[in-house]
Formats: C-alpha cells, sequence, structure tokens
C-alpha cells in the first residue's frame, strides 16, 4: 500500500469517527433506579364518608398514622372538609412530631347536604362518631375563627377524652348580640360568596403570600365549600352557622381541665379584644396560656401554625423562634432578652 493510499485510508477513518461522535453523545443516559415510582404522588388526603344509623352521610378527613396524637381540626366559618389543605405547607413538620389531623365537614357545606334541623350538638355528636370509626380515643382540639364555637362545643362534651384545647384567631364571644342579626358583621360574608376571591382573600400585607400556593388554595377552597353539589354560592348553610353561634351564645366549658391555648393578633379586625383574663373566665378550670402577637391581624392561625404544632405535641413550655438565623425554643422569658430574634420558623422572612 502506498503512502498516498495510507493517508487517504486513515482520512477516511478519522472522518467516520468525526461523523459517529455526536451519535454517541446523544445515547441514552443510564435510567435512574428510583426514576420509576412504586405509587403514586399525593394530591392531598382523601375524604371519606361515614353513613350514620339515620342514613346521614357524614364527611370527614383523617390525615395520619394510626398510632399518632390525634387532634381534631375544625376550619373557619363557611369552609368544606378540604379546608385541611391550608395546613400542608408545614405538613413535614406535622409528620415529624407525629400529629394525626381529623377533620369533619359541616352542615351545608362542600359535599355535605343541608339540613335546617341541625346545630352544634348535631356537629358534635358527627365527629364523635367519626372519631369511633377511625378508633380514636383520647384527642386534642383545634379550632380557628369561626370553627373556634364549635371546638368549644366538642371541648365540653369531651372532657375526659380531651388532650388539649388550642383556639386560633377566635373568640368566646361570637354568640353576642352585636354579632347577631342581619346587620351583625358576619352578615357580610355572604355578600362575598359568589365570589371566592373575597370570600377567602388574604390581606396584600399577610404574611401568608409569602408560602407559595396558600393564597390559590385559599380560594379552590371557597369555590369547593359553597359550589361543590351545584349550591351556586346559596347562602342558607352560611346564614345557618351565623345563626347558630347566635342560638348557642356562651358554651359552658368550665368543665375543661386540660391545657388550654390561644392565639391572637392584636391587629385582628374581625374580633373582639378578649384578653387573657376573659379566656381564664371562659375556662376557669384550665390552665391558659395566651399567645398574643403585636401587629398582626386574622391570619395568626396559619402564621404560628409552626407554634401551634408545637404546643399540640407537647412542647408549649417553649417559643419557637429564629434567632440568629437558627431555629430555637426557647422559654417565653428569654425571648424579649435574645437579640436578633423574631417568632416562628427562620422559613418566614424578615
Amino acid at each position: 500500500m502506498t503512502l498516498m493510499v495510507m493517508v487517504t485510508f486513515m482520512k477516511i477513518i478519522l472522518l467516520l469517527i468525526g461523523l459517529l461522535m455526536p451519535v454517541a453523545a446523544l445515547a441514552k443516559p443510564d435510567l435512574p433506579g428510583n426514576v420509576l415510582p412504586e405509587v403514586f404522588d399525593s394530591l392531598g388526603p382523601t375524604v371519606q364518608e361515614l353513613v350514620l344509623a339515620d342514613g346521614r352521610r357524614v364527611h370527614y378527613i383523617d390525615d395520619g398514622e394510626p398510632d399518632w396524637l390525634p387532634v381534631v381540626f375544625t376550619g373557619g366559618l363557611g369552609t368544606s372538609v378540604r379546608v385541611i389543605r391550608l395546613l400542608d405547607f408545614l405538613r413535614s413538620m406535622r409528620e415529624t412530631l407525629q400529629i394525626r389531623v381529623i377533620t369533619v365537614e359541616r352542615n351545608g357545606f362542600g359535599q355535605t347536604e343541608y339540613d335546617p334541623d341541625l346545630d352544634m350538638a348535631d356537629f358534635s355528636e358527627d365527629v364523635e362518631a367519626v372519631l369511633s370509626h377511625v378508633g380514636v380515643d383520647k384527642f386534642a382540639v383545634f379550632g380557628i375563627s369561626g370553627g373556634g364555637p364549635y371546638t368549644a362545643k366538642i371541648a365540653s362534651r369531651n372532657t375526659n377524652r380531651l388532650l388539649s384545647v388550642h383556639m386560633a384567631a377566635t373568640s368566646p364571644s361570637l354568640g353576642q348580640p352585636s354579632r347577631c342579626g342581619q346587620d351583625s358583621p358576619a352578615s357580610g360574608y355572604r355578600d362575598m360568596l359568589p365570589q371566592p376571591m373575597r370570600f377567602f382573600g388574604f390581606a396584600p400585607d399577610s404574611p401568608m403570600h409569602q408560602v407559595q400556593g396558600f393564597q390559590d388554595t385559599a380560594f379552590d377552597e371557597a369555590a369547593r365549600a359553597h359550589n361543590l353539589r351545584g349550591q351556586m354560592a346559596d347562602a342558607t348553610p352560611l346564614d345557618h352557622e351565623i345563626s347558630l353561634y347566635c342560638k348557642e351564645g356562651a358554651i359552658d366549658t368550665s368543665n375543661v381541665k386540660v391545657p388550654v391555648f390561644v392565639y391572637r393578633g392584636l391587629a385582628d379586625t374581625v374580633l373582639g379584644e378578649e384578653d387573657l383574663q376573659v379566656w381564664r373566665n371562659t375556662f376557669p378550670a384550665a390552665d391558659v396560656t395566651m399567645r398574643e402577637y403585636a401587629g398582626e391581624g386574622h391570619d395568626v392561625q396559619y402564621r404560628h401554625l409552626d407554634q401551634i404544632l408545637l404546643d399540640i405535641a407537647g412542647y408549649g413550655d417553649d417559643v419557637l423562634v429564629c434567632a440568629n438565623n437558627k431555629n430555637k425554643l426557647i422559654t417565653p422569658e428569654k425571648v424579649q432578652a435574645t437579640d436578633n430574634v423574631r417568632l416562628g420558623l427562620c422559613a418566614w422572612p424578615k
């Protein structure tokens, strides 16, 4: 083979290598061993149904493991059982603390048919039936805003089963005359029902806008609660719920002896100005801890959900703070004495 032929042959080889290299570069990479799931990702807890002896259907969510600490959660005015999704931004924290959340849908909202004859005692019976059905004996209760009176009712009927009581952005005076009737502050909510963005919209300066997807989830909840069964934003269930506050009046919780935690924003314009003494009069046999938040409004139930979860889990002697960009639990006395401190997780923006 002549030198020229050899050179030509080598050029052809190099040309072929050059043409093949892009093909090799485009070869599929090895598939990671964990990319193909064995189960589907969750889109949230499933709404379950319990048929009572009289044929009435109760809808509930039971979210957590059977051996975790159960807490009965009751959402605010006119909310469905899926309002529990607004707690999911701290799901990993709740699951680490092993807290099992159970919530029951109230009369006329979401999937639950409206019955004008049902009252707060009936709702408490629904909760008790669900707890029996899922095998829960002892439990804590956590009520927010308009769900507070229902929580108080459940507590008053189950004192021997209670672990603790948690009342956030709510009031023991929702049944006072000033809050009842057609011209009450609560009656304005019925005008918002056709517009979920108004009914469950948070103030522009609310810290909850810092939680990705939170406000959108609240909008979805408002639409679900008042339209899911084709209610077309019918205000009848909401009017009925407001009337129950007035019918029930002050709920007798004098026999509640477990720890009670109250969470209140001092700039909350939705509720009254009930101080520690008012709550101690409401729960005279209980040890009441009042957590007040200066400059905060009607969203402390979410903004300070981190503290609420810790209180439910039994860490109520301490306060969660972010100090020097580190999450810490410290005694209430040390909060004021600690430099560069703010309440809650460091995940909250400054």
